[in-house]
């Protein structure tokens, strides 16, 4: 602090040693006792301002300490779209509120002090200087104070505001991440005998030659027709269904689509057979198109 308050006593005791002279010839009159008695009221009043004035110094100091503490980086205010973001916000709201309040209750108190020196009948030229040197010191510890709070609001608005912005940013992403999530994460699947997925358009006959006497070509595969429209197929969530079913248990199917057959579950020969084609690893499977061709075969 600026000064002890035992520093009144020396000023008491040079104005106290006069009368005390005079006491000690001729015995305290009660003129000199009132006087002495009056002298030791201002000095106790006097070490109480002295203590009130120091003890107001610590106050605004704490202040200061706990205004330099308010963080407005890193976690206090993270973009959250939760309700961790909000209480963060409101923790560090409800913060500057409260120093906001300390600071209110500084200023109360400073001008409780400015008008007891102001009351207060100072001896002291010195010591009336030095007071008033601290207040105005005191003052512009508030002042600062208060622009700190100030400063501190106006950038909790921008954050609040960047924050509306970024969610709304964020909420559009979502949405943009879970349509497309849906678009690669549908898939579709039909399952027929040749001849209706030739007469649907669904499939092509790929090479061969021809024989003689026999109708037809020898070697020919069906292949996926270059155009292939969803609405002939199922469409399925390739995670979410990994069984295919198949219409008739007892037949043999194969796949016209470029599928590997590496990600099925097949029978003991290698054969498609059962009620239903199970899919081993839908990501490896689906990998080579999104439109799976099962065809039956005769």
């Amino acid at each position: 602090m600026l000064f002890e308050t035992q520093g009144i006593r020396p000023i008491i005791s040079l104005l106290i040693t006069p009368i005390l002279a005079v006491a000690v010839g001729c015995g305290p009159s009660q003129e000199t006792q009132q006087r002495m008695a009056e002298l030791e009221e201002a000095a106790a009043r006097k070490d109480s301002l002295l203590i009130e004035i120091a003890d107001l110094g610590r106050f605004m100091s704490d202040v200061s300490a706990e205004l330099s503490d308010v963080s407005l980086e890193g976690s206090d205010l993270e973009v959250m779209l939760e309700s961790p973001m909000q209480a963060s916000r409101d923790s560090v709201l409800v913060k500057i509120q409260y120093l906001n309040d300390r600071v209110e209750k500084g200023e109360q108190r400073l001008a409780q002090s400015r008008q007891r020196i102001r009351s207060l009948a100072l001896e002291s030229d010195t010591l009336e200087a030095l007071l008033a040197e601290t207040i105005r010191s005191y003052e512009r510890t508030l002042e600062n104070q208060r622009a700190t709070i100030v400063s501190l609001n106006d950038r909790v608005t921008l954050l609040q505001a960047d924050n509306v912005r970024l969610a709304a940013s964020l909420d559009t992403v979502s949405t943009q991440l879970d349509t497309l999530k849906a678009e690669t994460g549908t898939v579709y699947y039909v399952v027929g005998t040749k001849d209706d997925l030739l007469e649907r358009g669904l499939v092509e006959k790929e090479g061969g030659s021809r024989v003689l006497f026999i109708f037809g070509k020898r070697g020919e595969t069906l292949v996926p027709a270059r155009e292939l429209d969803p609405a002939e197929f199922t469409a399925i969530d390739k995670h979410r269904v990994t069984t295919i079913p198949l219409p008739d248990s007892t037949a043999e199917y194969e796949i016209a689509s470029r599928h590997p057959t590496d990600q099925l579950w097949l029978t003991e020969d290698g054969k498609i057979r059962g009620s239903a084609l199970e899919i081993a690893s839908p990501d490896q499977f689906w990998l080579a198109s999104k439109f799976l061709i099962v065809v039956q075969k005769d």
